[in-house]
């Protein structure tokens, strides 16, 4: 029997997996019936041939243990040249099949490495060498016994016609410009016509995407009619039945709490196509957390998604991790290392063509537009989908431009964009109508008495004070004491870590919360923040901004630009249910001398800079403070729209030559390692391990739970790591930074 899997499987059970995989994949495509039979017919060629190369005996040995490696030789390129030999096979199943596990050979510049085919195993226009030579005599060894799994393979894929085949090597029938990296007129981006790079690219990924498949013996289901899920628990207001009428792209702005995400959802309901996926983005991992359990789980035991778990699947960088710790409760995993391959598999089906529907950050949507590692799965996936992108104002300005010019060439796909938020700034809705055209904007409407409901609504009492926190802690103390709950937000973690300690040791019931706890403990506190109590304080940084569903009784600000202001803000009185308006008191200034927001000097800002013009736009509203009245606040503080430099930022990623040259600069076979830089540059964050938790994270990782190891680590700006140079160790993997760490304060730098 001749092997695929070093498992054991046989070759002919491997094909027949990723046949079925394949023919799954090709029903639930959101495409015309003329083109997906068009494709039909050659992603199953691609994929009954894509494995005949294994028959090699040097491979079989590899995979039977004989042999430990087998020198670097590629079965693909053996696959290929079999392929060649039959009569009328499409060069897109030719180029899949030779490209389904390496990307084109190396240019000697923009591509080195493991991941690349060898020119030199490669037989083209006669260009045979002693390594070829060699792989061809070991694949004759096996040809009897290959052709008789051949037979198998035929029966099982319905391609009986393929039994008698000729099996011959010669070259591969490929122009040698399809392997030609290089942007002279040899090389392919100019020699192949962009249909047919498109269609190479969309062949390809789709074969791969059926070998993954197969490979885990995992058949994707139908892509559901998402209208047949209830999305509204309660009657409809006005505005969300206006975005759920709206076909086509459009920008939402409501306030928060009054059920964006219902329209938004409903607007999906009305804008999916037959098959067609959904991407649901946010800026940040701790709200694509539980949007994953709004849309996908629920919240167990009782909150039941909208849409299930097997629709709804979870893309970011920690992805694992989340879906680690959402299974602890769940009973049927027999020990961490079973909940730990659980939440792999689901992380790495959520990479897959598997989920109809995707939570994830705008980073995982523009790596694909960047052509990053399995960009093809966009071709299949992004055409005729729907995109919605919440709190898109949160986003930073290169991003927001990416995104901007991703949406536009999806647009040309037939895909749908809805851009929602609470404080959206008229500049930006602008901006994104400049590029997408004079889509409509739906806000709640006055004239509507359900609508009018949430924008008079008047959650709370709003004060300036003059000082910051640490010279105002005695009336927070006095303020604590009227009973309920207090949040305290400081613009930095040093602040907060200070702040907490002394109210700590006035109060007694004080919680901190900060990125820089690792996931372990940030788990437990946003796990205690969500039960049925919260304590009489939390202290936290502008992570509250982002993550938690929390109503807090009244809030102490740090200052900051009134979008973020405005999040804050929402965590207080949040349904807006209380019998008064709720006391939110802002000071003018900050603890620390560095600012996050602005370049100011000193601990007050200047009323010219964005937050100094927040503070002074508030320091005059009318109280009790309405959502209306917010939101014109929030326009006027960004009349003036990007400034020069973040202006400057948004022009680099809408002008980004990968997406609006896409056509012209799209490299079938390839994928761009440095697209992930473009990307994470906006990011900035290292993950480092406190020299304290090196134990822990040693014994975890001899035990293989290496998720729990992970979860030790804690994230940290690159500009904070600058001030602990000589107590970081960064000549090893993990970095170990020499600092205080304690699950009730975080990381102490």
């Amino acid at each position: 029997m001749l092997l695929a899997k070093s498992s054991g499987e046989s070759l002919g059970t491997h094909t027949s997996w990723c046949f079925e995989a394949a023919r799954a994949l090709l029903a639930s495509l959101p495409v015309s019936k003329e083109e997906k039979k068009e494709l039909e017919s050659e992603v199953l060629l691609a994929v009954a041939l894509h494995d005949v190369g294994k028959a090699a005996s040097g491979f079989q040995r590899l995979l039977r243990g004989e042999e430990k490696d087998w020198g670097g030789k590629r079965h693909e390129v053996l696959s290929a040249a079999l392929a060649s030999s039959l009569s009328g096979v499409p060069t897109a199943v030719l180029f899949a099949i030779l490209t389904h596990h390496k990307s084109l050979p190396s240019d000697g510049i923009s591509a080195l490495g493991s991941g690349c085919l060898l020119m030199e195993q490669i037989p083209l226009r006669s260009y045979v060498t002693p390594v070829w030579e060699e792989m061809v005599r070991e694949w004759e060894e096996n040809r009897g016994a290959f052709e008789q799994e051949w037979r198998a393979i035929c029966g099982a894929v319905g391609r009986e016609d393929l039994v008698v085949a000729n099996w011959r090597f010669g070259e591969i029938a490929l122009d040698s410009a399809w392997l030609n990296r290089t942007g002279g007129r040899r090389g392919q981006r100019k020699a192949i016509p962009f249909p047919q790079r498109w269609r190479a690219s969309v062949v390809r990924g789709l074969t791969m995407a059926a070998d993954h498949l197969g490979s885990a013996h995992r058949l994707p289901s139908p892509v559901p009619d998402l209208n047949r899920f209830r999305v509204l628990r309660h009657p409809v207001r006005p505005f969300q039945e206006a975005t759920g009428s709206t076909e086509g792209s459009a920008i939402l702005r409501a306030p928060t709490g009054s059920g964006k995400t219902e329209a938004a959802l409903l607007w999906v309901q009305r804008n999916q196509c037959t098959n067609g996926r959904v991407f649901y983005v946010l800026p940040y991992t701790a709200s694509i957390n539980a949007m994953y359990l709004r849309l996908g789980p629920g919240r167990p035991p009782n909150q039941v998604g909208v849409f299930g778990a097997e629709n709804v699947g979870i893309l970011h960088s920690r992805a694992s991790a989340a879906l680690y710790s959402m299974l602890e409760a769940d009973e049927d995993y027999r020990s961490r290392l079973d909940r730990q391959e659980r939440a792999r598999a689901l992380g790495d089906l959520a990479r897959e063509l598997w989920f109809p529907v995707r939570v994830c950050t705008p980073h995982q949507i523009l790596r694909y537009m960047l052509r990053g590692k399995g960009w093809e799965a966009m071709l299949a996936e992004f055409p005729n989908s729907c995109l919605v992108f919440d709190e898109v104002h949160a986003y930073d300005p290169r991003v927001v431009g990416l995104t901007l010019g991703a949406a536009r060439v999806v647009g040309g796909w037939g895909a749908r964009c809805l851009f929602l938020s609470a404080t959206l700034p008229k500049f930006l809705e602008r901006l994104i109508r400049q590029v997408l055209g004079e889509i409509p904007v739906i806000v709640p409407n006055e004239a509507c008495a359900r609508d009018r409901e949430i924008l008079d609504r008047k959650r709370h009492y709003l004060t300036t004070r003059e000082g910051d926190l640490r010279s105002n802690l005695g009336e927070i103390v006095k303020g604590v004491g009227g009973g309920g709950s207090t949040l305290v937000v400081c613009n930095h973690v040093r602040t907060a870590q200070e702040v907490f300690g002394q109210l700590k040791a006035a109060i007694g019931d004080v919680v901190l919360l900060h990125s820089r706890f690792n996931q372990v403990d940030r788990n437990r506190i946003e796990l205690l923040l969500s039960g049925n109590s919260l304590p009489k304080v939390l202290v936290s940084t502008q992570v509250i901004e982002v993550s938690l569903d929390i109503d807090f009784d009244r809030a102490f600000l740090e200052p900051a630009p009134i979008d973020a202001l405005v999040q804050r803000m929402g965590r207080v009185n949040r349904a807006g249910k209380r019998d008064k308006a709720a006391e939110v008191v802002l000071f003018t200034g900050q603890v620390s001398q560095h600012h996050l927001y602005c370049k100011c000097d000193g601990g007050v800002h200047q009323t010219a800079c964005r937050v100094g013009r927040s503070i002074e736009r508030l320091r005059h509203i009318r109280n009790p403070v309405s959502e209306k009245d917010l939101v014109d606040a929030a326009d006027e503080v960004y009349s003036d729209g990007y400034r020069q430099d973040e202006r400057v930022r948004f022009e680099e990623g809408l002008n980004h030559p990968d997406i609006v040259d896409f056509e012209a600069r799209l490299l079938a076979g390839a994928h761009q390692d440095w697209a992930e830089q473009v990307i994470e540059s906006t990011d900035g964050t290292f993950e480092v391990l406190p020299r304290c938790l090196l134990k822990e994270y040693e014994v975890k990782c001899q035990q293989g739970l290496w998720i729990e190891a992970n979860a030790l680590m804690v994230p940290v700006r690159e500009k904070s790591l600058s001030a602990v140079r000589g107590r970081l160790d960064s000549s090893g993997d993990p970095w170990i930074v020499n600092c205080p760490y304690s699950s009730t304060t975080g990381l102490d730098l």
